[in-house]
């Protein structure tokens, strides 16, 4: 049975995303710190892990054999951000990076990451290419834009899929 592990799992979106792959027969474990979602929102069936991804022990933390990541989590308020723009790095940034090297060491097959609008800034036209210039107006948008980059330069030296 494969293994899917999703962020943000107590969350509208994770619990959503938890249920689907619950479906089409996958092992789902959801990781959560629950600052953001409810246990309510966890579907029934799957392994929970109440736990900050941005605490460095997460890798002992966290079961192997998840080929795939989803990483749904993160602190996603740009005014928020702005009040405490070191939680928002660990929250966003320190998480992701986590992730990448428990993906690393797990030997997962992909990393999908859930990015933000917030990394283009104020755009006029609708709808843009991710290939727009990227010109971010919050520390959240900051945060988002650095986790991609982080991605880019490990799927480089890694050869991972992102």
């Amino acid at each position: 049975m494969k293994k899917v592990l999703i962020t943000g799992v107590a969350g509208f979106i994770g619990s959503h995303v938890a249920k689907k792959f619950f479906r089409e027969g996958y092992q789902v474990i959801g990781i959560d710190d629950l600052t953001g979602g409810s246990v309510e929102n966890i579907p029934n069936g799957i392994e929970f892990i109440r736990a900050d991804l941005s605490d460095s022990s997460i890798h002992q933390i966290l079961p192997p054999g998840c080929s795939l990541i989803l990483h749904l989590a993160g602190q996603s308020s740009g005014e928020i951000s702005f009040d405490n723009p070191v939680l928002d790095l660990q929250k966003n940034t320190i998480s992701t990076i986590n992730l990448i090297q428990y993906g690393i060491r797990n030997k997962s097959k992909r990393i999908v990451y859930a990015s933000s609008m917030s990394v283009y800034g104020e755009v006029e036209d609708l709808p843009i290419s991710e290939l727009h210039q990227t010109s971010p107006l919050s520390c959240y948008g900051v945060g988002k834009l650095s986790s991609e980059g982080y991605l880019k330069v490990f799927q480089n030296q890694y050869r991972l899929r992102f």
